[in-house]
């Protein structure tokens, strides 16, 4: 699916009573949902996502998106990881 609408999380989650639990795979955290424009909202977690770089992504077609785990990297002042963390796939 290319595109995904609130009417499509909408009648997705009618299916489910109000107090059912939702949980994102790969231990994901939901933060909050984010106006981008007129007609698009963005889902942010509150892991941040990795940069790839480019020969990683040449190396590893198949990854759009890697999430890091903050509570055990040290984070300098403006809340960027300070060393380097290891993304690849194996």
């Amino acid at each position: 699916m290319s595109e995904f609408t609130v009417g499509d999380l909408k009648r997705q989650l009618a299916l489910f009573g109000d107090d059912v639990k939702i949980s994102f795979s790969g231990g994901l955290r939901f933060y909050r949902l984010k106006s981008w424009g007129d007609d698009e909202a963005i889902l942010e977690f509150c892991e941040p996502q990795a940069y790839l770089s480019d020969s990683f992504k040449k190396k590893n077609p198949n990854v759009k998106v890697a999430f890091i785990e903050t509570s055990n990297v040290e984070l300098d002042e403006s809340g960027v990881v300070g060393g380097p963390i290891d993304v690849n796939v194996r």
